[in-house]
C-alpha cells in the first residue's frame, strides 16, 4: 500500500552535516521516531525547520558496493548514497543508516509534521 500523508501534515526534507544536533527516539507503541529534542548551536537548529515531535520518515545511508583486499587490510570502496524509509526498521537499523555517512557527505532526512505548525510557505512539501 503506498504511503499517504494524513490530512493537516507536511512533509519536509533536510540535508545536515553531522553532528546533527538533536535527539531522535522511538515509540514504543506505533514504532515511530520521532525528534525529542533540538541542540541549540547544532545542525539541526541552525537549519531552523525541525520542531520537537516531527516524525522521521526516512533517511539516506551510505552503502558500499566493492572491497578490495590489501596485505590484509581490507578496503571498502564504491559509495553509494540510499533512501531508507524508516518505518517499520528498528531504530539500531535506522541509527546505522545514520552514521553510516562520512562527514563530509550530509545526511538528508524526511520528517513529517501534523501538529498545526506546519511548513511556512514555499518550503517542500
Amino acid at each position: 500500500m503506498p504511503w499517504v500523508l494524513p490530512i493537516g501534515c507536511a512533509r519536509y526534507s533536510v540535508s545536515l552535516k553531522k553532528p546533527l544536533g538533536m535527539v531522535l527516539e522511538q515509540d514504543v507503541k506505533s514504532g515511530n521516531i520521532f525528534v525529542v529534542e533540538v541542540k541549540a548551536g547544532g545542525s539541526a537548529a541552525l537549519d531552523g525547520r525541525i520542531k520537537m515531535g516531527d516524525q522521521l520518515i526516512a533517511t539516506s545511508g551510505v552503502i558500499y558496493t566493492s572491497e578490495s583486499d590489501y596485505g590484509g587490510a581490507t578496503v571498502k570502496g564504491g559509495q553509494k548514497l540510499v533512501r531508507l524509509r524508516v518505518q517499520g526498521e528498528t531504530f539500531k537499523t535506522v541509527s546505522a543508516a545514520i552514521g553510516s555517512h562520512p562527514g563530509h557527505i550530509p545526511v538528508t532526512l524526511e520528517f513529517q509534521r501534523c501538529d498545526g505548525t506546519n511548513l511556512l510557505p514555499g518550503e517542500d512539501q
